[in-house]
C-alpha cells in the first residue's frame, strides 16, 4: 500500500507541475531590427516591422502598404478593409508585394514557415 501511496504521489506532483508551467511555445517567430534583406519585412505609415524565424505569431498591424517576404514564406491573415471579412494569403520567398488603393486595414496573424 505505502509503495500505490508513493506512485500516487509521483504521479499527482508530475500532473500538478504541467498544469502549472505553461507549454512551451513551438513559435520562435520574433520581432527584430529590420538590418537583413533576409528578414520578413512589413511597412505602413509608421515605418517597418521585422520578423525573423519560423513560426507563428498573433499581432495587430494596421495600414500595411507593402510587404517583403525575404528568406521566407510567408502566410498573413488580414482584414483588407474596415468592415471587411478576414482573409488569409500564402506568399513564397523573395516576393515583394505593394498593396494598390487603400493599404490593408490590420495583419491579424503572420505564420513564417
Amino acid at each position: 500500500m505505502k509503495r500505490f501511496i508513493t506512485r500516487l504521489a509521483v504521479v499527482l506532483a508530475a500532473g500538478a507541475t504541467a498544469v502549472v508551467l505553461p507549454a512551451s511555445s513551438a513559435s520562435a517567430l520574433n520581432r527584430v531590427g529590420c538590418t537583413e534583406s533576409g528578414y520578413l519585412t512589413i511597412h505602413n505609415a509608421g515605418g517597418s516591422l521585422c520578423f525573423a524565424n519560423a513560426g507563428v505569431q498573433s499581432v495587430a498591424i494596421y495600414g500595411v502598404d507593402r510587404i517583403w517576404t525575404g528568406n521566407n514564406k510567408v502566410t498573413l491573415d488580414y482584414v483588407p478593409r474596415l468592415g471587411a471579412a478576414a482573409t488569409s494569403e500564402t506568399v513564397e520567398k523573395w516576393s515583394y508585394g505593394k498593396v494598390t488603393g487603400a493599404p490593408i486595414h490590420k495583419i491579424t496573424k503572420i505564420r513564417v514557415w
